[in-house]
């Protein structure tokens, strides 16, 4: 080490605090991955799946497929979609699974009352004043769960529980895909131990469920400003009463898996997206954000800066830093097979964060055909 210049030792001192930064979250992340069996219910509650499509003809099948397989008593679940004003077949292939899904039930938003608010969350506000379920159980048309999902939701409401989230990885095993699959595996193991620890930072809207009465009290989407990232502003104005208690947990009944963007302009759109919604994260979202470019400083400072020797440990401290998060959350949701991408992984991470400073600065959120000004 003494033969070390001053840049070296940045690097080098800049990969074990990554380390001990990723460290720092592994109790609250076992937090997250701990199971229980028992049920708090002596019966089973009233739930609705909420999703709202808009222009799905290409997923909604597969989603509502994958509900049908649902093992919870359907006299106590409602399938509700939410058509918002599709201008494809979305509609039409809604209607057609009413005969496997009798307690499916669909509101076009084109037939509704026209309020101040625009794109999902407007019809997200139709879907929850039209839910009838004690918790309301949120994805997207184009996710499809597991059997237990709503089971396993329902598990982890207390008496003061107000919402409950969980993981979401993209269905493909394509290198880029699976990338990012695990890029929301760390990003979400990172949020689940933070708000294990008391600390709100984020969660996911297509894994996300929230009981009706806390919803109710809030005001729902009425009472929240409008945000591009609409799961996000609704889980910090839950978690702001103090009142209500947020559930972040993961296991393979509580997966939720999502088709990948079906092209760079769109994951780009995506991303801005979610880039944008960020801006409101708290300081802990923002101490995460910073250890991500940490992390890509090492990635690519080190061939460049170090020794050999010195290279591969720098490297080899950063690897282990991520593994700390990603392999015991892949192991409790039985998704082990994305491990075979984790060095695509890290190359999309030194991509994706040279990216950022141009996300974070580019205005009008362009999304599902509309256009939002930020």
């Amino acid at each position: 080490m003494g033969n070390l210049h001053s840049l070296e030792i940045i690097v080098l001192a800049a990969a074990a605090f990554y380390f001990l930064g990723l460290a720092a979250f592994l109790p609250g992340l076992g937090r997250g991955l701990r199971r229980k069996n028992d049920f708090p219910f002596l019966d089973p509650p009233k739930c609705t799946i909420l999703i709202c499509a808009r222009n799905e003809e290409e997923n909604i099948g597969a989603c509502l497929n994958s509900l049908s397989n649902i093992l919870y008593p359907r006299e106590f679940l409602e399938i509700l979609v939410v058509d918002d004003s599709s201008t494809d077949s979305t509609p039409q292939i809604i209607q057609s699974w009413k005969n496997t899904l009798p307690h499916l039930r669909m509101i076009n938003t084109r037939d509704l009352e026209k309020h101040k608010f625009e794109g999902k969350v407007s019809a997200l506000i139709h879907g929850m004043d039209a839910a009838q379920g004690e918790f309301v159980l949120i994805t997207d048309a184009d996710c499809t769960v597991s059997p237990n999902w709503v089971h396993e939701h329902v598990r982890w409401y207390r008496s003061d529980t107000g919402m409950v989230s969980s993981i979401t990885v993209l269905d493909s095993m394509k290198p880029f895909e699976a990338a990012q699959s695990l890029e929301m595996v760390e990003l979400l193991g990172l949020s689940m131990s933070a708000i294990n620890y008391h600390i709100p930072v984020s969660v996911i809207g297509n894994n996300l469920s929230i009981r009706k009465k806390t919803y109710d009290e809030i005001g729902g989407y009425r009472n929240i400003p409008f945000s591009v990232t609409e799961d996000v502003a609704l889980f910090q104005t839950v978690w702001d009463t103090g009142k209500w208690k947020v559930r972040f947990k993961a296991n393979s009944d509580l997966l939720v898996k999502s088709r990948p963007p079906e092209s760079f302009s769109m994951w780009w759109r995506q991303k801005h997206r979610w880039v944008i919604g960020g801006k409101s994260i708290k300081i802990m979202g923002a101490m995460i954000l910073v250890l991500g470019f940490i992390g890509a400083f090492v990635l690519i400072a080190t061939p460049f800066v170090l020794p050999l020797k010195f290279a591969f440990l720098a490297i080899a401290i950063k690897f282990l830093g991520d593994l700390l998060i990603i392999f015991p959350a892949l192991m409790r949701m039985k998704q082990m097979k994305l491990v075979f991408f984790f060095l695509t992984y890290q190359l999309y991470l030194v991509f994706f964060l040279l990216c950022f400073p141009i996300l974070f600065f580019q205005k009008d959120v362009r999304w599902k055909g509309r256009v939002y000004h930020t």
